[in-house]
């Protein structure tokens, strides 16, 4: 039985990119360029819940299609100006799917 206490290993994988108060510590902003590089249209500087649903989407399907072609290493982000890991490009997948969850205001 695995140990209810503690962080799992998929929070523990993306430990370095979160601060002491376990927010992340960076800002979708910082990846604005990357993400426009793989979603349909422009990702805008501050996203919506709903806008952060359609990045990560799109993001969440690049890293899908990587991985099913057996791509998915860093050499497969040479395109990108600010994504320099797989690991720092599935934080901001996971950092976008906790934004497209908050609720928006009515």
């Amino acid at each position: 039985m695995r140990n209810q206490r503690g962080p799992s290993n998929f929070e523990k994988r993306y430990e370095s990119f979160r601060d002491d108060d376990g927010e992340w510590s960076f800002e979708i902003q910082e990846y604005q360029d990357d993400l426009n590089l793989i979603t349909p249209s422009d990702v805008p500087a501050t996203l919506t819940p709903k806008e952060a649903y359609r990045a990560v989407v799109f993001l969440e399907g690049f890293i899908q299609e990587k991985k099913s072609t057996e791509e998915w290493s860093d050499s497969a982000l040479d395109k990108f100006s600010k994504f320099e890991s797989t690991k720092e490009v599935e934080a901001v997948a996971k950092a976008l799917r906790e934004l497209s969850n908050q609720n928006e205001p009515n």
